[in-house]
């Protein structure tokens, strides 16, 4: 083995050994978390009526679509920064945080209105304000998360998200058990953010920093305007909500054409079928796009290649992991699913759309990966373009099948997801990451017949 070769490999290995502990951290807590969850759940499948469930359907699908812009709004930026421009930029993405949580809870309250007139239904108005509420306390914690993920903290991110749905959770289940209905569902989820923030604050490096924060001491020239914030993260955000309304749109369309008792039975499938794989691919996503972003111990002429054996790598292991875990959950189902969750939802004919939903989730781990890797190396529009695409698609899938009922949708997502998801990772790895990889060969050239010139 040359000295290149030896040196690629010393490299290699410490890299996959942060990926797989900061999965491991993520993953553990998201699996844990579930099992909680899967109590609070059971309880929830015996007490509420399919009507309940569709209302929170709505509500919860409404959030994730107005929250997931503001999310990574400053954190994917700081996350790639140096230390100078990551200290000199704070200021500005605390005030970008606080403008995108405003915006956000001022359009989820205005939203509560049409939604309740359209579903005709004035009870959804309420519980949607007051799940907006959780928007303006999201800034006391995002620059402590970007902290936290920048320095590929995942045992620290695993721990807000564990104690958070642990939380959410256990406060579920007493809710539930008070005869609360929704608000059993609602309340929990504002009041646990409170769980989430403390935890990311807690001996978070940025404390010990403050005065490296401060305007006056900030390098201007190194620092991030608002503006640049706002722009750099709204495309990120904009590639982010295509995920999420690709995510989604399935709960907006079934309620739409089959009604919100429909759209219980579709989400109670499809959160008992894909919940802890789900749990496990966004957890994938988060460890995997700080992964991407470390160029730490790369030589500049291997950041290409080292780029490529990062998302292969990362790629099989989550395929490792969720594949037996949905295999063994299809084939079980018959038997767990009415002994668990109760007959009625058999009754109810949620069976066949668990297993179809279940096996969606084989593939979906290739199109979070693709996104990280497209927003990592800044193709942000490419991978909104895909989402988009996709989403589209899957809408027509969807309202096409919608004719048959809710076993033909989910067969219809199912048999889209298989098509789609490979190919796009097949197209990404080909092509964009060929190019890129023969681009910065041709770069390094130009290099040293510069170098060899001066000489």
């Amino acid at each position: 083995m040359n000295n290149a070769s030896k040196q690629s490999s010393d490299i290699e290995q410490p890299a996959k050994s942060t990926f797989s502990m900061s999965l491991f951290w993520l993953g553990s807590a998201q699996v844990l978390g579930r099992i909680v969850r899967l109590a609070s759940s059971i309880i929830l499948a015996r007490l509420l009526t399919p009507e309940v469930f569709g209302q929170v359907a709505i509500i919860l699908a409404c959030f994730e679509l107005i929250c997931t812009p503001t999310r990574r709004i400053t954190s994917a930026a700081l996350i790639k920064m140096d230390d100078d421009s990551l200290f000199a930029s704070l200021p500005n993405a605390n005030r970008t945080n606080w403008i995108a949580a405003i915006t956000a809870f001022v359009a989820m309250s205005l939203l509560s209105w049409p939604l309740a007139f359209f579903n005709q239904d004035s009870t959804l108005i309420a519980p949607m304000i007051l799940m907006a509420t959780s928007y303006l306390l999201l800034p006391f914690g995002m620059l402590y998360a970007a902290i936290n993920l920048r320095a590929n903290n995942m045992r620290r991110v695993g721990r807000a998200i564990l104690w958070q749905t642990i939380t959410d959770g256990i406060l579920t289940a007493i809710l539930a058990l008070s005869g609360l209905g929704i608000w059993a569902i609602i309340l929990p989820k504002v009041l646990v953010i409170f769980v989430w923030i403390a935890i990311h604050r807690y001996h978070n490096p940025l404390f010990q920093a403050q005065s490296l924060t401060k305007p006056d001491q900030a390098k201007p020239r190194s620092a991030w305007t608002i503006t640049q914030m706002l722009r750099f993260g709204s495309q990120v955000g904009l590639s982010d909500f295509s995920i999420t309304l690709r995510q989604n749109i399935d709960y907006l369309l079934v309620g739409y054409f089959l009604g919100i008792e429909a759209l219980g039975i579709y989400f109670f499938a499809f959160n008992t079928s894909l919940g802890i794989s789900l749990g496990i691919i966004q957890s994938y996503g988060t460890a995997l796009y700080s992964h991407l972003c470390d160029k730490s111990n790369q030589a500049w002429d291997s950041m290409e290649v080292e780029l490529q054996k990062r998302y292969v790598h990362s790629l099989k292991l989550i395929l490792k992991i969720t594949v037996p875990v949905i295999a063994l959950q299809s084939i079980l189902a018959p038997i767990y699913l009415p002994f668990v969750y109760g007959s009625h939802w058999i009754e109810a004919g949620a069976l066949p759309v668990f297993v179809l939903l279940c096996l969606s989730g084989l593939v979906r781990p290739i199109g979070e990966a693709t996104s990280q890797l497209l927003i990592s190396i800044g193709e942000s529009r490419l991978n909104l373009s895909f989402n988009l695409g996709f989403t589209l698609l899957l809408a027509i899938t969807i309202s096409v099948c919608s004719q048959w009922g809710l076993t033909a949708i989910a067969l219809g997502i199912l048999v889209i997801h298989l098509i789609a998801m490979p190919a796009f990772n097949l197209y990404i790895h080909h092509f964009i990451l060929s190019s890129r990889k023969g681009a910065k060969q041709d770069q390094l050239k130009g290099f040293n017949r510069e170098v060899h010139h001066d000489a």
